[in-house]
């Protein structure tokens, strides 16, 4: 009888031990998350000071080309788009690589304002019958975060001249979100 008191002590032990542990874990994930975040917030001040003031002389003639080089940086392989159209609600350029003949989608929004900005238009987008392509996101498509480490260091400078010429709109700043959706 003590045997199995004893027995079932040692399991309770274990059980509220691994309890703990599973806690810590998940503390230092979140933890590391915030280093890394803020890691990349200072690699990006850091660039932004050393390059100086070249605002003022950007020039982009060919917005689908330069979309193509920043892909292809923050990809690590080749890209060569076309525009297929520019979607609205949210705002999304949709691309197609004709290297790969997968469709590329490029939005300002991250994947978590996507998801709460779908759960809020829901009912008005099933109504029209609307369907965007990053409706619903699902686990097969790829989310990437272009800035000025992955995709160009005139990145965020360039950004918002390619947005305007592409979608007429005055937005962008220093990151886009990239949609494409995973090899099987």
């Amino acid at each position: 009888m003590t045997e199995t008191i004893l027995a079932i002590a040692i399991l309770l032990s274990l059980v509220v031990l691994g309890g703990l542990i599973s806690i810590g874990n998940e503390r230092q994930r979140k933890a590391i998350d915030r280093i890394s975040e803020h890691a990349e917030a200072w690699a990006i001040e850091d660039l932004r000071l050393k390059r100086g003031q070249i605002e003022g002389s950007i020039s982009i003639e060919d917005p689908v080309g330069w979309l193509s080089r920043a892909a292809a940086r923050t990809l690590g392989r080749q890209v060569q788009l076309s525009l297929i159209e520019v979607l609205e609600s949210p705002t999304t350029i949709s691309c197609v690589d004709n290297t790969s003949g997968e469709t590329i989608l490029f939005s300002l929004l991250s994947p978590k304002e996507l998801r709460s900005l779908f759960r809020e238009k829901r009912s008005e987008l099933s109504k029209r019958g609307a369907q965007h392509p990053l409706v619903p996101l699902r686990k097969e498509i790829n989310a990437n975060k272009m800035n000025i480490l992955n995709a160009g260091i005139q990145f965020d400078f360039e950004l918002p001249i390619v947005w305007k010429k592409l979608t007429q709109k005055r937005e962008g700043g220093g990151h886009l979100w990239l949609y494409s959706h995973q090899k099987a």
